[in-house]
């Protein structure tokens, strides 16, 4: 058998070989919650026009305060 036939032989039906980005087929820091399937350079690149919103740290916390005061 030439090195031909044997390179990426092998199957990858699951494991990190199997999964890439979608926009880019990296397989390095593959964000895949909520079925993105995409590297984090992707994500930061198209975070917007997906439609999420950076929330900043200040806003969470005096929203987690209020809520607790309220019940």
């Amino acid at each position: 058998m030439g090195h031909q036939q044997l390179y990426w032989s092998h199957p990858r039906k699951f494991g990190q070989g199997s999964r890439s980005c979608r926009v880019c087929s990296n397989r390095h820091g593959l964000i895949r919650k909520y079925g993105l399937n995409m590297c984090r350079q992707c994500f930061r690149q198209y975070a917007k026009d997906i439609g999420f919103v950076k929330v900043s740290c200040c806003f969470n916390l005096f929203f987690i305060f209020r809520v607790c005061i309220i019940y």
